[in-house]
């Protein structure tokens, strides 16, 4: 997911004003259909058959992201050390030296033996207390986001943006000899295993274009998918991230065809604007108003409104979570299996929107 420092809000135009949707697609599931899940997370233990040792894993993941070729993180080499300075906490004393200069990678080493892997999109505080309910020493959690983000939610809350993990948790992450892996930007680019290619295979898209140069590559993928209803691609992505609420805001179209998806925060109005002169008809994100307070927050949440009365295209925000969970549900989820044997217990966010 693209970073900024601060980020903004989305007020819709008048076709469909601000509005939270829970529109079902009444054609049935031909996208994006997907059955619920069976079990509860604190059940899932006792599936683990498979042993993994951390460093082969660790230096396989390296290459499917190409850390050793990446530069450091284009927005968490900025926020990590920021958000520790700012809460007191001698982050180094913690992190690998490879994160300590990438930002992304292996974050806290643990034992060399892992039992079970856990994935999540944010290590959040409600995430780390499920996480060390389950985990026995060993186990590693690979989140895509090496700290939390809370960026508002669309009924006008606004949140404070980035946060550190706490000291308890820290201190029980590392006293029971547990690893954590994050890994952000490679994984926003990356077309194996990526956020945004994992909505466009949800979707039955094709690529047919990028936009939003990131990192190595570029975070913002455009493609073609069967034709479908402003109404049913909010129906359709209700299915694909398994959420209820979804904003909207721009014109509704009777018929898209092209569809620019980025995962996480989607409110740069310029890369809104490269998607539409690309040909997209909608726009899916995470989150098309990011409501972080503060000034520069404020101005974006305008100037992404003023887009939304303009623009031809359909914007549909998800949640920053779910919209980047949905790769470590499918795409990673299958290359742990392919490659190592691995079953990843997902822990899902109790509340997408925060």
């Amino acid at each position: 997911m693209p970073m900024a420092d601060r980020s903004s809000d989305i007020a819709a135009p008048p076709v469909m004003a601000n509005l939270v949707a829970e529109t079902h697609s009444r054609r049935g599931p031909p996208i994006g259909w997907a059955p619920p899940s069976r079990h509860p997370v604190a059940s899932l233990r006792a599936t683990v058959t498979a042993m993994a040792q951390l460093q082969l894993l660790v230096d396989d993941l390296d290459r499917l992201f190409e850390l050793a070729t990446a530069a450091p993180d284009i927005a968490m080499s900025r926020h990590v050390p920021r958000v520790y300075a700012e809460a007191g906490v001698d982050w180094r004393r913690w992190a690998t030296p490879e994160f300590a200069t990438r930002f992304n990678g292996l974050m806290i080493r643990g034992r060399d033996e892992v039992g079970q892997v856990f994935a999540a999109c944010f290590p959040s505080t409600e995430i780390l207390e499920q996480w060390l309910a389950l985990a026995r020493p060993g186990d590693l959690l690979i989140t895509h986001h090496p700290i939390d983000v809370r960026n508002g939610h669309p009924d006008g809350r606004w949140a404070e943006g980035f946060v550190p993990i706490g000291s308890r948790h820290l201190a029980a992450i590392t006293g029971r000899g547990l690893s954590v892996y994050a890994v952000h930007a490679p994984m926003d680019t990356s077309l194996e295993v990526g956020t945004a290619a994992a909505i466009v295979e949800a979707l039955g898209g094709t690529v047919c274009g990028r936009f939003w140069p990131y990192g190595n590559g570029f975070a913002g993928l455009l493609c073609r998918v069967p034709p479908l209803s402003s109404a049913e691609l909010v129906g359709a992505a209700r299915r694909i991230f398994k959420v209820d609420l979804v904003e909207v805001a721009g014109p509704q179209r009777a018929v898209i065809e092209r569809i620019a998806v980025v995962g996480g925060i989607g409110d740069r109005v310029s890369e809104m604007t490269a998607a539409e002169e690309l040909g997209a008809q909608a726009w899916l994100t995470g989150e098309i108003h990011v409501r972080i307070e503060g000034e520069y927050g404020r101005r974006k949440h305008a100037d992404v409104r003023d887009f939304a009365d303009r623009t031809t295209m359909t914007l549909v925000g998800v949640s920053h979570a779910a919209s980047e969970q949905l790769v470590l549900r499918t795409q990673l989820t299958r290359w742990l299996a392919a490659r190592h044997g691995l079953s990843p217990l997902l822990l899902d966010e109790p509340r997408w929107w925060r």
